[in-house]
């Protein structure tokens, strides 16, 4: 039988392992990306959207960051999704030129920031699809496909002896991270080498002009502060 100390050992290691399957991407949280992912594309805004990026020097003390290898560009379960909203898919699979910052990762890797700034073709367009992230029906129909036939197509590969649990998308009130930041929370519980550890991926989103910051955060077990999330939206916003 194992003693405790065992269990303990057991615990850390099943956690590191959760918490470099999520820093890897692994978790492809597909969906949650599918409102503005980034394109190989040249725009004289480009330039304008990198200063606007979140850099590490924005974390808490003692963050590192890493390369940040998130293509975004996959459009699995586009066409379902904007069905189930009533958008038309162009809305949602719309991919205009974007810039991805460093990931940034906090104590122990189980928190990790990642910053997307899009230049969308007008201020209009940017509006728009702000309003698809503030849908009302969006996070339950995202809810409703992450469970459905694509879930194991949307998480893609996992390692084995992994399970992944029922999925919940909650929209997030209107205000509650900064004046016109708005977006959607995924949670997750993930089972491996019998320790279960519920992951939180939250997506906030903020716009000005054309330019438009999709700002990704990501917890392995216990969730980010409020305050943090606040201070990183308005530091953002701050750069539009």
């Amino acid at each position: 039988m194992m003693g405790n100390g065992g269990q303990r050992e057991r615990g850390r290691s099943a956690r590191g392992s959760l918490v470099g399957m999520v820093a890897a991407g692994t978790l492809g949280l597909a969906m949650l990306g599918s409102l503005a992912t980034p394109a190989a594309a040249s725009s004289p805004n480009l330039a304008q959207a990198r200063k606007a990026l979140l850099v590490l020097s924005d974390m808490p003390a003692g963050w590192t960051s890493t390369k940040n290898t998130d293509t975004g560009n996959s459009t699995l379960g586009d066409t379902q999704l904007a069905k189930c909203i009533g958008v038309p898919t162009s809305l949602v699979s719309e991919n205009p030129p974007s810039v991805n910052s460093r990931e940034f990762q906090g104590d122990q890797g189980t928190m990790l920031v990642a910053d997307n700034v899009t230049v969308f073709p007008s201020a209009k367009n940017a509006a728009t699809e702000y309003a698809v992230a503030q849908n009302p029906k969006t996070a339950a129909c995202m809810t409703q496909l992450a469970s459905g036939p694509l879930k194991t197509k949307l998480f893609g590969k996992t390692p084995k002896g992994t399970t992944f649990g029922t999925p919940l998308v909650s929209a997030v009130a209107p205000g509650a991270f900064g004046t016109g930041v708005g977006g959607f929370s995924m949670s997750v519980p993930i089972s491996t080498h019998g320790v279960t550890v519920n992951v939180t991926a939250t997506e906030l989103f903020t716009v000005k002009g054309r330019l438009g910051h999709q700002v990704t955060f990501t917890a392995i077990g216990s969730p980010f502060s409020i305050p943090l999330q606040q201070h990183i939206m308005a530091v953002a916003a701050g750069r539009l």
